[in-house]
């Protein structure tokens, strides 16, 4: 039985399908869903007809003007419908539908169904020689998760695998290869004794306690091995997953592993039955590294899925603690601490973020405002956050950030060296000296020197103190009382904020390599909005019609925008969007006649960062400019000259001096 012998066999098929699934048919109807000329269609037909009237299956009924129907009983039909489904005619075959159709019984006779090529070519209708083809290329599709299929004699063919490979390949057939069933019928497939039901209700329930839901694609995989592991484990199947206890002991640390333990706890409410740890691992494993890290290839090995995972993250904290120390010219690349507490901190982050599981920072808004500049560091690190990960950093994961760079930077920071001019005796200048070390930390030592000893242009410290005056004008001299009082103390203080301020600050001055992201065309000045959405809209229309961004990427700021606020404070905002629909890395400048509402702030001057991270280069320019981008907005002082530029030109001037 079989509709024809030609290539195009295919539309065969579709027509055949047509006819199951629809009452009334026409020729134009035909033509128009898959493109081919009526003459054609009406050729194809007439065979088809042939085909079924020669196998007793029914036959093509035609009225002129009203259209064609399929006269056939219910037994005629299902034998049709099962032909189609099942490809019990290889000329009705695709390359693709053969293997997909071959694997599917491959993979099952796995678990302890014998499987003969000869079976193999009978159930698919296929002739020995195409049915070699066939295995040929499951060959191929099953290599790459490193599992062999052999033709062994007196046996028929078998999979040579490790547990692991084989249930990320059967994940794989089951979620993305097979079109033709859906997740569901693939697992009642490969698992007819499983309850679907019962695990889909455990993972549905797990993500109402979490406060998230899980994309498709994620719902299914977990779906997947957790019907997997469960048949395993009501089966008593013993199983190698090749995982460790010392990286059993590291997963625990994380979110995912959790998740996956609380899914199989769920699921064991419903079913009596016992999950190993190793499997609870597998599980974490998976739900760890998708999306995030390219891992085909090492699907066999648990253990390289997980390091890989890791290092990506490792790498990812050094990169961010390199271009930290670059824009803050403060060396933290040594700071242990930092390096282990941004570890551990981030893993849960990836997490929530990947999952749309958000933590609330209550402190947010403080953090912005009394670590600001510090803040404005920490948007540089989320921009290359979602350049690593793909994923969108939240304001309030970005706060908790900041909190551990601010303590970095306060651990590292340069000490003040002080020399204290006295005349006093060891005992008095003793009491000074503790006294200000214990009230002022950037002081961590003071040298003591007498007036006549004492040479101003020889004392090469920061900070000056003198019971007496010296008579000489310094910026560095503090005079003080020989009891150091309460009005000293704060003298001391504030002096030792101007001298950090001093010594943190350098004339603004772009580097030469930064030049090329400012032009005079996307400069706008005292630009006349309504609000956010216009102002962005406006500025993304302008990048687009000089092609260096696609039409998507004013979607991508909108997006970022609802996500969270991207203003930094002193009526300064900094909005950008996906570097994947970027051509062109610019900077886009707008200030603004009257202030707009920024979520809950007042901005005047935006700064639409259109940045890539695709190279070095591109990596090291934007750190290049973040660096003196951080001094162009530090303070009312310094914004309000952004404020008084009246020409375009001008602030492009400015910008590359």
């Amino acid at each position: 039985m079989s509709l024809s012998k030609n290539k195009s066999n295919l539309y065969s098929q579709q027509i055949l399908n047509y006819f199951l699934n629809n009452e009334m048919v026409t020729n134009k109807l035909l033509s128009d869903e898959l493109g081919l000329s009526e003459k054609t269609i009406r050729t194809k037909i007439d065979a088809i007809n042939a085909m079924l009237q020669e196998n007793d299956l029914g036959t093509i009924k035609k009225k002129p003007r009203i259209g064609m129907w399929l006269d056939a009983n219910i037994y005629q039909r299902s034998k049709l419908t099962k032909m189609i489904t099942h490809a019990e005619s290889d000329v009705m075959q695709s390359d693709k539908s053969r293997m997909v159709a071959a694997l599917r019984l491959i993979l099952k006779s796995a678990r302890g169904r014998k499987l003969t090529s000869k079976n193999l070519a009978d159930a698919l209708y296929l002739s020995v020689p195409t049915a070699w083809k066939v295995i040929n290329d499951c060959k191929d599709w099953l290599k790459m998760f490193n599992i062999d299929l052999n033709v062994v004699r007196n046996k028929g063919l078998e999979l040579a695998y490790r547990e692991a490979s084989y249930r990320l390949a059967l994940k794989n057939f089951i979620t993305i290869l097979d079109d033709n069933h859906s997740v569901e019928q693939g697992i009642e497939y490969f698992m007819p004794e499983i309850n679907l039901d019962i695990i889909k209700r455990a993972i549905i329930d797990t993500e109402k306690e979490w406060g998230f839901n899980l994309v498709d694609e994620s719902f299914n995989e977990i779906l997947v091995y957790s019907c997997i592991t469960i048949v395993n484990c009501v089966k008593e199947k013993e199983c190698d997953l090749n995982i460790s206890k010392k990286e059993l002991k590291t997963l625990t640390q994380y979110s995912e592993y959790h998740l996956a333990e609380k899914v199989f706890k769920k699921i064991q409410e419903y079913i009596d039955v016992e999950i190993p740890d190793e499997d609870i691992a597998f599980l974490s494993i998976q739900i760890l590294c998708s999306k995030t890290i390219d891992y085909k290839s090492s699907m066999d090995d648990s253990q390289s899925l997980f390091n890989e995972y890791d290092q990506n993250l490792k790498s990812f904290v050094n990169k961010m603690i390199a271009v930290i120390s670059n824009v803050t010219n403060i060396d933290l690349t040594k700071d242990t601490e930092l390096y282990r507490g941004l570890l551990v901190h981030l893993r849960p982050t990836i997490f929530r973020l990947k999952y749309n599981h958000m933590s609330n920072n209550e402190l947010t808004g403080y953090i912005k405002n009394e670590y600001n500049q510090t803040f404005r560091v920490s948007w540089l690190v989320s921009v290359l956050f979602e350049q690593y990960f793909d994923l969108k950093i939240t304001e309030s994961e970005l706060s908790f950030i900041t909190l551990y760079i601010q303590a970095a930077l306060d651990r590292n920071s340069s000490p003040i060296r002080a020399t204290l001019v006295s005349n006093a005796s060891n005992g008095v200048n003793q009491m000074i000296c503790d006294k200000l070390i214990r009230n002022c930390e950037e002081i961590k030592d003071i040298h003591v020197q007498s007036m006549h000893d004492f040479s101003i242009y020889k004392c090469k410290d920061d900070l000056i103190l003198t019971t007496k005056n010296l008579r000489v004008k310094d910026d560095r001299i503090v005079e003080i009382n020989d009891w150091l009082s309460d009005v000293d103390l704060q003298r001391v203080k504030e002096k030792i904020k101007t001298l950090s301020t001093k010594s943190n600050e350098k004339s603004f001055k772009f580097d030469v390599v930064c030049h090329e992201l400012f032009e005079p065309d996307l400069i706008f000045i005292n630009l006349d909005v309504k609000n956010k959405k216009e102002l962005l809209s406006l500025l993304c229309k302008k990048l687009e019609s000089k092609g260096y961004v696609n039409e998507k990427y004013f979607q991508t700021v909108m997006d970022r925008e609802n996500l969270t606020p991207t203003s930094i404070g002193n009526g300064v905002a900094i909005p950008h969007g996906d570097p994947a629909n970027i051509n062109t890395a610019k900077i886009v400048i707008a200030t603004l006649k009257n202030p707009i509402l920024w979520d809950s702030e007042k901005v005047d001057v935006i700064f639409l960062l259109v940045v890539k991270f695709n190279s070095e280069f591109e990596i090291e320019r934007t750190q290049l400019f973040y660096k003196q981008y951080i001094k162009l907005v530090d303070g009312d002082e310094k914004v309000n000259i952004l404020r008084g530029f009246t020409s375009s030109i001008d602030l492009y001037c400015y910008l590359i001096q």
